[in-house]
């Protein structure tokens, strides 16, 4: 899209832009709200650093692997999170390298500097580029493939890593092999004819590749002894998957036309350009045409519309191949209008009101949603949960705490088992092992209305987003059940921090008159045992007994906060 605009402007711009752009990914990985799926991650990469196999929910992949590796001893959800995302900005740019370096240009160079501005300011690559998940890993996977057969043919060389890497894709992530295991199949159906050696020799060290990789990984799971785990948990992933219902695939469509809607009219124009000229029987239609991009987009799209659960963050493999099939054909296009290239003024408008504006309305849109509720939410929870204590969100916001069972995630392959009883009730579980704080949000609002009235009747929210457990007393007292021994705060519900309490009180919060369990008592802090225990006083006004947990003399407070806002799919 912005082929030519290095030679017209110089490198300095494209430089500066790009630092820009560098500069303020940065902010938003630090601060972007966090997506379920990105705390799914970080939960299963806690998982493997811990040896709490029992508790995985999906296959163990080499993407959680890797990613424990990152920080094992944290002890803050917020480093794990902090540090992930960083791990995944370098990630996304190194995307972005190697997007810019398939399209053939050298990066060094006014038009490398340009590819990689185009690439750079693709609105739906930054979506999910630098988010916690394996697809990133996927992606980088591909695209390496890509540059190996297509841009820099090396013989058997390049087809043994590509083996290696179609094998190793299969272990970062389920669906790898609807987008790994075809491209391999093409590039050894077609060599391409810089490659320099006879088919049988590239599909021997293809073969060769994907064999070592498969070793590696066979062993690297056996040595961490989670081989077992993972096999077991890719037969039940498998069986759970043919069960999810079938989502069109509107969502990701339309993000693709909002948020670059420039790319999608190129897009189909060089899919139309290739088209014609293979109907022509022109030169294009091999290796030295666009054939391969259109093939490559046209696969893209074909998983994307047999995905039965299409999300929007499937534009990850879409976008960028689209990207690479018009920039294959950008000399054909601007040599078919030529009239409104030579429009500098004009064209650099367009480009600036089909392109720019999208990806810079996407980013501001983004930047607006904060990470820093999730963050609050889960310093406090560690605040109110040692590390043996359980917390239940149901996507995992806060790994360094257990949940209140091994099937804790709360996704659309097991939501069925909570709803219909094929699975764990969420209420027995909850009564087996209470949990020290829930994190209510929208994930919890799928389970059937008699867990959430459980919950109720047993927890009390210091927001509409965050409930621990305790008891809101009628005047003068009464009976109430510690669902969980430890420190538990007695006060007037004026001086309780609970949501219900409005803007709270400054008071001790002293009772007087009071007896627990037939001692004198005049509120505060007190160890209480699991059970049931009755507080009686003379003086009017409403009590409540609510969770401190460790060390903490009294509940935060947090400003109210909807729960259904914690987590949002579309940023």
């Amino acid at each position: 899209m912005l082929r030519g605009a290095g030679e017209r402007f110089g490198s300095w711009p494209l430089a500066a832009a790009l630092a820009c752009l560098a500069v303020f990914s940065a902010r938003l990985a630090a601060t972007r709200v966090y997506q379920v799926d990105e705390c799914y991650s970080v939960a299963m990469a806690r998982l493997v650093a811990s040896g709490r196999e029992a508790e995985f929910q999906t296959d163990p992949s080499a993407f959680s692997v890797a990613l424990s590796s990152l920080s094992p001893r944290a002890e803050r959800s917020r480093d794990l999170f902090s540090r992930a995302r960083a791990a995944m900005l370098a990630l996304f740019w190194l995307n972005l390298v190697l997007l810019a370096a398939c399209t053939g240009e050298r990066l060094a160079s006014r038009r490398g500097l340009a590819a990689l501005l185009a690439a750079a300011t693709l609105a739906p690559l930054w979506d999910y580029g630098f988010e916690i998940r394996h697809d990133n890993v996927l992606l980088t996977g591909l695209l390496l493939t890509w540059y190996l057969l297509r841009v820099r043919p090396a013989g058997r060389r390049s087809y043994f890593a590509a083996g290696a890497l179609a094998a190793g894709l299969l272990f970062v992530a389920f669906k790898a092999f609807a987008y790994a295991l075809p491209l391999s199949a093409a590039f050894l159906a077609f060599p391409p004819p810089g490659h320099r050696a006879p088919r049988p020799a590239l599909i021997a060290s293809w073969a060769a590749g994907a064999a070592a990789a498969l070793a590696a990984a066979r062993w690297g799971y056996g040595a961490l002894g989670l081989w077992p785990v993972y096999l077991a948990e890719l037969v039940r992933m498998s069986a759970a998957a043919a069960g999810v219902r079938r989502m069109p695939p509107w969502e990701a469509l339309w993000r693709f036309l909002v948020e670059a809607p420039l790319l999608l009219v190129l897009v189909v124009a060089a899919a139309s350009l290739v088209a014609r000229d293979a109907r022509r029987r022109a030169a294009t239609r091999g290796w030295d045409g666009g054939v391969p991009e259109a093939a490559l987009v046209a696969g893209a799209c074909a998983v994307l519309l047999v995905n039965p659960t299409p999300y929007a963050y499937n534009l990850l493999f879409v976008v960028p191949f689209a990207f690479l099939l018009v920039h294959r054909c950008a000399d054909r296009l601007a040599e078919e209008h030529r009239t409104f290239v030579r429009a500098l003024p004009l064209g650099g408008a367009f480009v600036l009101l089909a392109h720019g504006v999208p990806f810079a309305a996407a980013a501001c849109w983004e930047a607006a949603w904060s990470n820093a509720r999730q963050v609050e939410l889960m310093d406090q929870a560690e605040a109110l949960a040692d590390s043996r204590e359980p917390v239940l969100d149901g996507v995992g916001l806060v790994p360094t705490r257990p949940s209140v069972s091994d099937r804790w995630l709360l996704d659309t392959l097991n939501i069925g088992g909570f709803r219909d009883g094929s699975g764990p009730r969420m209420r027995d579980l909850l009564a087996r092992n209470p949990a020290a704080v829930i994190i209510p949000n929208y994930r919890t609002d799928w389970l059937p209305a008699e867990d959430r009235a459980f919950i109720a009747s047993r927890y009390v929210p210091l927001s509409d987003d965050f409930w621990v457990p305790g008891a809101v007393l009628p005047p003068g007292g009464g009976d109430f059940e510690a669902i969980l021994a430890g420190r538990y705060r007695i006060s007037a519900l004026a001086d309780s921090g609970l949501a219900e309490d409005g803007a709270g009180s400054a008071e001790s919060g002293a009772i007087q008159g009071a007896t627990l369990d037939g001692e004198r008592f005049s509120g505060g802090v007190v160890a209480l045992t699991a059970g049931r225990h009755r507080l009686r006083t003379g003086v009017g006004g409403r009590l409540a007994a609510v969770w401190t947990g460790p060390r903490l003399d009294r509940p935060p407070r947090l400003a109210w906060a909807d729960r259904r806002r914690l987590f949002v799919d579309w940023y």
